[in-house]
Parts: C-alpha cells; structure tokens; sequence
C-alpha cells in the first residue's frame, strides 16, 4: 500500500478568453474558478483513460449516508467519472438519440448521473444479465426520454 499524498498545486496559463470561460463556468456551477478547474482537469484526463485513484469529494460537510454504515459500496454506475468510455461508446451506440449529450457531459451531475446509469444498464443488457425482452424496452423507452431531455435542456441554453 502506498502512503496517501497531498494534492499538490500546478499553475495553469490560459488566455483571456479561457479565462472569461472559466469564470462563467465556474459561476454557473457556483464553484470556486480552481474547483471548476480541477474538475475540467480530472474530466479531460479520464476522457484518456487515465485511472484516477481517488474521487476528489467536496470539502463540505454531508450527511452520512446508511451505505457507508452497512459497509456496501455504491451504487456501480456512480460516480460517472469512470464510467467516461462507457458513456462515449453509448454514444457512439446511439449517435441520433444521443446527439444532444455534450462533450462536457460529465461536469454536469445530473446529466453525467442519468447517462452513467444509461451505459451501465446497456453493458448489463449486453452482457446478457437478463433474460427477459422486456428490460430491452425498457432500456429503450428511457433512452428516448433521457434524449428528450437532452433536446430540451439544450433548447433552453441556446
């Protein structure tokens, strides 16, 4: 086992405009420009397939959760950040319903969230873990509802 390090800085050059960008990102995530940063850092390096060793959690306080309790660990398709390639390859899948999920699909929870669990039940679907056609529908129907929300999210940031 290897000894935990501490996170380390790195200073990052941008341009202006990168800047401005950051800064709107950052406020519309009401984060810190650095967390929002660091977030677009650890996004482009798991979209290269690098293995993030920890999951950066928040520094607030939260609630504890009873699976912490019982010992079990999260649900498989969580956090999204590691399911990056999957949800790629459900996108190239299904590139018409999926047109709409950007790139940056992963800095947004509840986008990343419902895409993760997508990937996660079409690798279930294909592994062939159930044997009843009706999970295929149902795969079906949630893929073009999540595709409707996608089209009207976008529809509402144009």
């Amino acid at each position: 086992m290897t000894a935990r390090r501490r996170p380390r800085r790195v200073q990052v050059t941008l341009r202006d405009s990168e800047l401005d960008a950051l800064a709107t990102l950052a406020a519309e995530r009401r984060q810190p420009e650095a967390t929002a940063a660091a977030e677009l850092v650890r996004a482009g390096l798991l979209d290269r397939g690098a293995t993030l060793a920890a999951v950066v959690r928040r520094r607030t306080a939260s609630a504890p959760d009873s699976r912490d309790r019982r010992g079990e660990s999260a649900a498989g398709w969580l956090p999204p950040e590691r399911r990056a390639a999957a949800i790629a390859a459900l996108r190239d899948r299904y590139p018409h319903e999926l047109r709409y999920l950007r790139g940056d699909a992963l800095l947004d929870p509840a986008t990343a969230e419902q895409a993760a669990a997508l990937s996660f039940l079409r690798e279930q679907i294909d592994d062939g873990r159930y044997d009843d056609p009706r999970i295929e529908l149902l795969f079906g129907h949630e893929l073009r509802v999540f595709s409707n929300w996608l089209q009207t999210n976008t529809r509402r940031h144009r």
